[in-house]
């Protein structure tokens, strides 16, 4: 059972709200550590920052958005991760 809850776009508060609004708005959804991150602003803003630091292509210019999911996606399940 999870400790924290998964706010959704009905029960945030209005410092989740605008958190989730600008994560829909940059990446067309919001993640769900994002979301739980929420429930703390001040910890959102800091995952939020790092998130748009390490996937925006204009930002990093190394690699596509595209190369860098897969990356995460094959670094999810060498590790075993199911989510």
């Amino acid at each position: 059972m999870a400790l924290l809850s998964i706010p959704s776009n009905d029960n945030a508060s209005p410092m989740a709200m605008t958190i989730i609004t600008h994560s829909d708005r940059l990446f067309g959804r919001t993640a769900n550590a994002v979301r739980v991150a929420a429930h703390t602003p001040k910890l959102a803003q800091i995952l939020f920052g790092f998130i748009v630091a390490s996937l925006r292509e204009e930002i990093t210019g190394n690699l596509s958005v595209r190369t860098k999911c897969l990356v995460i996606l094959k670094t999810s399940t060498l590790n075993g991760c199911a989510y």
